[in-house]
């Protein structure tokens, strides 16, 4: 089972796109930065391609890379791209709160997103 039907069964609408299954080098993190730097512009890139609003990791050494790494990533004026464990979207969906999830703790702020989404909702 891939991950888009997981995304779909937390509410989220999965988006189709070339990277989704590359690694950011997380074993580089420390020793080649700039291989990782350059690993991770071009899956946050390809993400926004395909019309993501946020990425959804399940390895930790991903989430460190695209979250952490993204000020050094988007330094040509891109928006940065909020990263998400698939187990925080889990939680979402099961109504937790972003506080209880440590969201607010990631280096790429996903609350304008989460805004966006709950005023969407709303209006539905």
């Amino acid at each position: 089972m891939g991950s888009a039907p997981r995304i779909a069964a937390a509410g989220a609408t999965p988006v189709s796109w070339n990277m989704a299954v590359e690694c950011c080098g997380g074993a580089f993190a420390i020793s080649r930065t700039s291989s990782v730097v350059r690993l991770g512009r071009r899956i946050v890139a390809d993400a926004r391609a395909h019309g993501a609003e946020a990425i959804a990791v399940a390895c930790p050494l991903c989430h460190s890379n695209l979250d952490l790494r993204q000020a050094a990533m988007t330094r040509r004026g891109e928006e940065p791209l909020p990263v998400l464990f698939i187990t925080q979207l889990v939680g979402l969906a099961l109504g937790l709160s972003e506080e209880e999830l440590g969201i607010k703790r990631h280096f790429v702020d996903a609350q304008p997103l989460l805004a966006a989404l709950a005023a969407s909702e709303e209006g539905d």
